[in-house]
């Protein structure tokens, strides 16, 4: 079967799950989890043709071809308008929802469609040869979905883990996400043939979480890439070319520790003159659990003159953001992997990062580490930053991660799953 994944004589289709993409359509830029299930998607167009998408829709799931792939493609790069929705979703005044247009999109293209309790049924149907279903969005990790796939006789099980936030940080996420994900990631190391980690870091996390889970597939660790660059955009409104200005890029939420800095910008508020203080631009959507902070953002003596809070901005426009800041801040307490810091190197933008194990293993000694607890310190490097009298990495040289490298190693690593079933059968 032409593009599909080789393995000696015999080759194996793709299954990938595009359910989370389907649930991001008209709510924005795509977050860090969106862009690798994104990736995927544009993977498979291009280098496996035969592979078919399986997505949880508001009323039960579609199997689509390379057809209906490329149209989700297509709606969420914005070279295809959203449609109508179909006349059930508009009964149920559903109309305007952006997820029900792109599925009444969709349904035309779907090769198979069922209820969600019919969903093992369809996969037997459908899927005669052997197949990786492959999930890499975090979504559709449901009990239902997981107990198909298994299942199947000729179907094996793929899946991408971000990170084990909930599991390690609890006090960072809603109240009560932290019992769902650590069911659902149960699932996935009972269940699953292979585990693809974003980093070292997230397996030896999760590695230890399932020493109490009674069981662990093979897992291959595979760094994520950075998405193809885009176009130039105008800077936002309150970017000022000729002042020093700092970009920080995440959903204001309390792992991104936003609230170190505005202690930092208080203390520079105080120590430096009026007219030398930075400019601090926020660039992504209010989060969860943050009401005191954003409370503290709203009333803030410099909001509007040296704080500049800017919602999700498209790429484009980060892109210039990035290239003509003095730097991109990165305080975070906890992350899977960290893609700013990678995307502000690629542009000659400096990340001042916080000291996490990730990030010294994806970014080694390309970015300036500071403690993400210690306001000082991050205040004090901002004013030599200012000055230059700091000395920095040079981006250029960074060793930055890339795609091709990652779906080498995870689609070398489907392979030796598969040769290792037929070693074991014969």
């Amino acid at each position: 079967m032409k593009g599909a994944l080789p393995v000696g004589r015999a080759e194996y289709p793709i299954c990938l799950d595009v359910t989370r993409l389907l649930s991001r359509v008209g709510r924005g830029a795509l977050t860090g989890v969106d862009r690798v299930e994104y990736a995927y998607l544009n993977r498979c167009l291009r280098h496996h043709p035969d592979t078919r998408y399986i997505c949880r829709t508001t009323r039960g799931y579609l199997l689509l071809g390379r057809d209906g792939g490329s149209c989700l493609s297509d709606i969420l790069d914005g070279r295809l308008p959203l449609g109508r929705a179909d006349r059930l979703s508009r009964a149920y005044g559903k109309a305007r929802n952006p997820r029900h247009r792109a599925e009444a999109m969709l349904r035309p293209h779907a090769t198979a469609r069922c209820l969600a309790g019919r969903i093992s049924t369809m996969l037997r149907a459908q899927f005669r040869d052997q197949t990786v279903y492959l999930n890499v969005g975090h979504s559709n990790l449901s009990l239902r979905m997981l107990a198909a796939v298994s299942a199947h006789p000729d179907m094996r099980m793929a899946v991408l883990v971000h990170d084990v936030i909930p599991l390690d940080y609890p006090d960072f996420v809603v109240p009560g996400q932290t019992q769902g994900f650590a069911a659902m990631m149960k699932r996935v190391c009972m269940q699953a043939d292979l585990i693809i980690a974003n980093s070292h870091d997230t397996r030896a996390r999760l590695t230890s979480h399932a020493a109490g889970w009674g069981g662990l597939p093979d897992i291959a660790v595979a760094h994520l890439g950075l998405p193809d660059p885009v176009a130039f955009g105008p800077l936002p409104p309150g970017f000022d070319p000729g002042h020093p200005s700092f970009l920080a890029l995440g959903t204001i939420e309390p792992r991104k520790n936003h609230a170190l800095l505005l202690d930092v910008w208080d203390d520079l508020a105080e120590t430096l003159p009026a007219n030398r203080v930075p400019h601090l631009h926020l660039v992504g959507n209010r989060g969860w659990r943050s009401e005191d902070l954003l409370a503290r953002l709203d009333d803030h003596s410099l909001n509007g003159t040296c704080i500049f809070e800017h919602g999700a901005l498209p790429d484009t426009q980060v892109r210039s953001l990035m290239a003509a800041a003095s730097g991109l801040l990165f305080p975070s307490l906890a992350e899977g992997f960290g893609l700013p810091p990678a995307e502000a190197l690629r542009e000659g933008c400096v990340p001042f990062c916080s000291d996490l194990p990730v990030l010294r293993e994806v970014l080694g000694d390309s970015v300036i580490y500071l403690d993400p607890r210690d306001a000082y310190s991050w205040s004090a490097t901002i004013k030599q930053r200012i000055v230059d009298s700091l000395p920095v990495p040079d981006p250029s040289k960074a060793r930055l991660p890339d795609w091709q490298a990652h779906f080498g190693t995870v689609e070398a690593a489907l392979a030796a799953l598969w040769q290792d079933r037929q070693e074991g059968r014969s």
